[in-house]
């Protein structure tokens, strides 16, 4: 990596900084372009060098997060999803997934109150990303990507439920919550009438 790689990198995370602790401040829809370049401590012209608008830095913020998301918590494996103990596994995943949540909440805070322009994008990315998993699977009368939509949609709410709520249960405790409302249902759903005893 060159000199010129390593300075962009740089600037670009002072500018992702800067946006979060913004909107964190004063809210997503309030933040200007200037005050970011202000607060990263660059020149105005600098950020259109790296970014067409205020809403193209949030997408990069989003790419960046999903992607991390996806190595966080993948989808359990076919041997995952008819072991005896899948409740402790899907517990320990799903705690991973919190985990990052609370780490990086103030990101998650971000993009919760930032609209369409975020949530959108994350929404779908999810989905395509469980849509694979359950295509795989036989599920009779229910579409697998109904049964993703569900899944995403409720692991999403369960998610600006604890933020909303600053973290008032661990994560270890959010992670047993949502097994019980979320994945262990599909799994039953999933494994029908041969779902093993747990």
């Amino acid at each position: 990596m060159n000199e010129e790689d390593k300075r962009v990198i740089r600037t670009r995370a002072k500018l992702t900084e800067a946006l979060i602790a913004l909107s964190c401040e004063q809210g997503y829809d309030a933040v200007t372009v200037q005050e970011i370049a202000e607060r990263a401590d660059i020149n105005y012209r600098t950020f259109y060098r790296h970014y067409d608008s205020k809403d193209d830095l949030l997408r990069d913020v989003l790419q960046t997060t999903m992607f991390e998301l996806r190595e966080t918590m993948p989808p359990p494996t076919p041997e995952e999803l008819s072991a005896p103990d899948y409740h402790k596994i899907a517990r320990r995943n799903t705690c991973n997934l919190y985990q990052y949540v609370a780490d990086n909440s103030d990101i998650f805070r971000l993009l919760l109150q930032s609209g369409p322009v975020a949530l959108i994008p994350i929404h779908q990315f999810a989905r395509r990303e469980t849509e694979k998993f359950f295509a795989g699977h036989a599920v009779g009368d229910v579409p697998h990507d109904l049964i993703a939509n569900h899944m995403i949609s409720a692991t999403f709410s369960i998610m600006r439920w604890w933020l909303e709520n600053d973290m008032a249960y661990a994560p270890e405790q959010m992670a047993e919550y949502s097994v019980q409302l979320i994945m262990l249902p599909i799994r039953r759903l999933l494994l029908g009438s041969e779902e093993p005893v747990s």
